[in-house]
């Protein structure tokens, strides 16, 4: 019994660890500056946004459609793959909307 107890110390000290890692990396100092444009009002950018936001996920659905991968190790492969996936489409589906951001004259301020 003295072992569960340990187990479950260790588990929840893990998970308390993972949970102040997660959170720092989600503070202020983590976050995108918004997009600006000189003469743009908040309409105009949200608009741009919008479009660029849709725009980004459809080249990026293609490019990666749900369900592509090719797993070759049963369970634990498809599990793996579809993380792959998952993680190169949102990659290229946040380059997309960055480069169509920028092609419509937006910046972001430097940090």
């Amino acid at each position: 019994m003295g072992d569960m107890s340990n187990t479950t110390l260790i588990g929840a000290l893990l998970c308390l660890a993972l949970s102040a890692g997660l959170a720092a990396c989600a503070g202020a100092g983590g976050a995108p500056a918004s997009w600006q444009k000189a003469g743009a009002t908040d309409a105009t950018v949200a608009s741009d946004t919008a479009q660029c936001r849709t725009s980004s996920q459809q080249t990026a659905a293609r490019l990666y459609p749900l369900g592509s991968s090719n797993p070759t190790l049963g369970g634990a492969g498809m599990v793996a793959a579809q993380q792959q996936a998952n993680t190169d489409r949102s990659s290229a589906e946040l380059q997309f909307f960055n480069d169509c951001m920028e092609g419509r004259g937006y910046t972001r301020p430097k940090s």
